[in-house]
């Protein structure tokens, strides 16, 4: 009987190790290894799967949602992530980077809450891997588009949060960079891909 207690534990034991390997393994492919190597590891409860050490944390794919969508961010996109579950305003004051190598799930240009679609010219499909960056400065995004069909940057969710969409690789990139957040000392995504930017929501 002992032994098979043992036994039991052993399985026990085994299958929660499998399972937090799976989610790591979910959310480290959101980003370069040279970032999600060494990120904390969080689930979608926010529950801390495994300790980084460089100020990034990855979040694996979404069960609940279509597609594959794990994430690698920095702390202003944590305190964005936890306060958007929530339906709550964040309170991140300073320039945020999220990595989704994986790509994204199919999303409302207008609403961050919507879960069907919305409309060809709202629900925004096949998004490849892509940057996103948050910055707390609305007014550097006041001239970009809102139309995600017009081939270039685009502003999403205008009265929530705002995306811009941008080459993140090259010359392209290094611009938007610029006109966003200036010469302030802050990581570049170097990663091919695409760049979104958003704002504070207004939830």
């Amino acid at each position: 009987m002992k032994r098979l207690s043992l036994i039991g534990l052993f399985l026990c034991f085994f299958s929660i190790g499998a399972l937090a390997g799976d989610i790591a393994d979910s959310a480290m492919s959101a980003a370069p290894t040279s970032i999600s190597a060494d990120a904390t590891i969080m689930d979608w409860d926010f529950n801390v799967i495994r300790e980084g050490s460089n100020g990034w944390t990855c979040l694996p794919d979404r069960a609940n949602t279509e597609g594959n969508d794990p994430w690698c961010v920095n702390d202003p996109w944590v305190n964005f992530l936890r306060a958007y579950v929530k339906k709550e305003k964040p309170s991140y004051t300073e320039i945020g980077f999220a990595y989704m190598l994986q790509g994204d799930t199919p999303v409302s240009n207008a609403d961050p809450f919507a879960t069907e679609p919305t409309g060809a010219d709202d629900w925004v499909t096949d998004l490849g891997p892509h940057v996103m960056i948050l910055n707390p400065d609305l007014s550097l995004l006041d001239n970009i588009s809102t139309d995600h069909l017009n081939g270039g940057p685009w502003i999403m969710w205008p009265w929530h949060a705002v995306c811009a969409h941008y080459g993140a690789v090259g010359k392209p990139w290094q611009i938007a960079r610029k006109k966003l957040i200036g010469n302030n000392d802050v990581k570049t995504p170097r990663k091919r891909g695409f760049s979104l930017i958003q704002k504070i929501p207004a939830i």
